[in-house]
């Protein structure tokens, strides 16, 4: 087994058919046929199903993805002496992200880690929902999560309990109005406002979080009302500017928006979520190092 066959196979996979993969990778097809043969000869299993179309993986495909994932990884995994004196590491990270926590706290925490670590190189993904993120973790697609706390049931129950589950603080959620409402006091209790129009992103943490929050005894609260639903999170502000409604988020969005001219309130009583990092199996070095970053 070898490392060129892990990444074949992987290529394999993210492509859906053996030509998109050889052409990916810049190989023939038939050479890459004969290399996913031989693995799966070595792993004593057949990986994908060759279909008229493409690819799809078996049972036994999926549960060694992880594996070859994590074997890759740890491949390129080493420490170097330094010129200037002392070691350097080196190496692959994966992390994946809930979408609010990639700009805050996840920009400033990869740039302090590539900063200290800077021959290490990074995949940041950011799906759009937060069982997406739990999947990444579950078929090895990254080794750290970025995401908020308490984790969520696992998607189909497919991923084991986490390793270690690094709290990093809190999160708080403002709220974001057009300008215009700057006699609006802050903190700002819910029921000051009575029903407003919301633009709303499907698929966030906190959606469920002020769900709760608007139907659980906010007086009128069961009149707020979506008036425009989005997943492109960058449309959000520009549309609470635009009149579409109000906004609730968090982090450097909410510094953003005051920027851009809109009214942006803390909520009273608050609404906070825990934020952390999130890893399953033994910390690789690459890991560890980010893991120190963030403690630090």
């Amino acid at each position: 087994m070898t490392r060129r066959q892990l990444q074949q196979f992987l290529a394999v996979l993210e492509h859906g058919s053996l030509a998109r993969a050889a052409a990916a990778i810049g190989t023939a097809p038939a050479s890459l046929a004969q290399s996913l043969t031989a693995l799966e000869r070595e792993v004593g299993a057949a990986l994908v199903h060759r279909l008229p179309h493409g690819t799809v993986p078996t049972g036994a495909g999926t549960a060694f993805a992880p594996h070859a994932r994590a074997t890759l990884r740890a491949l390129s995994a080493d420490v170097v002496a330094d010129p200037a004196g002392g070691d350097r590491l080196r190496g692959d990270l994966d992390l994946v992200a809930d979408p609010v926590l990639a700009v805050d706290p996840g920009a400033g925490l990869l740039g302090r880690f590539r900063t200290a670590h800077p021959d290490v190189r990074v995949r940041f993904d950011v799906p759009d929902d937060a069982e997406e993120v739990q999947r990444h973790l579950a078929d090895g697609r990254a080794e750290v999560a970025l995401t908020y706390l308490p984790l969520e049931p696992a998607p189909h129950g497919r991923h084991p309990r986490p390793a270690e589950v690094l709290s990093l603080g809190w999160q708080e959620l403002h709220l974001v109005l057009p300008p215009g409402t700057q006699d609006l006091p802050d903190p700002l209790a819910l029921e000051r406002l009575g029903p407003r129009d919301v633009v709303d992103v499907p698929g966030s943490r906190w959606r469920d979080v002020v769900r709760a929050r608007l139907d659980g005894g906010t007086p009128g609260g069961a009149g707020w009302r979506v008036a425009v639903r989005t997943v492109h999170r960058e449309a959000v502000v520009p549309l609470v500017l635009a009149g579409a409604g109000v906004a609730f988020t968090a982090g450097a969005a909410c510094r953003w928006a005051e920027q851009q001219g809109a009214v942006v309130r803390r909520l009273d009583p608050p609404l906070r979520l825990e934020v952390g990092l999130v890893h399953h199996g033994p910390a690789s070095p690459v890991v560890a190092a980010l893991l120190r970053a963030a403690r630090a």
